[in-house]
């Protein structure tokens, strides 16, 4: 599964749960981002553990 952000083509590695909006399946940067928002609830995949640890150079 790709991530949900716009022009990312991440696999997704957790599912955000947003009060005011639908859950967003998203890659470990866009949830490094998204998730500090007050209220968000970032929420890891199991199988994902690899690409949470993604090396960005």
């Amino acid at each position: 599964m790709e991530c949900a952000e716009p022009d990312c083509t991440r696999s997704a590695a957790v599912e955000l749960h947003i009060p005011w909006a639908e859950n967003r399946h998203v890659c470990a940067a866009h949830a490094r981002v998204l998730g500090q928002q007050d209220g968000v609830v970032a929420d890891p995949h199991p199988e994902s553990g690899p690409d949470l640890l993604e090396d960005s150079s």
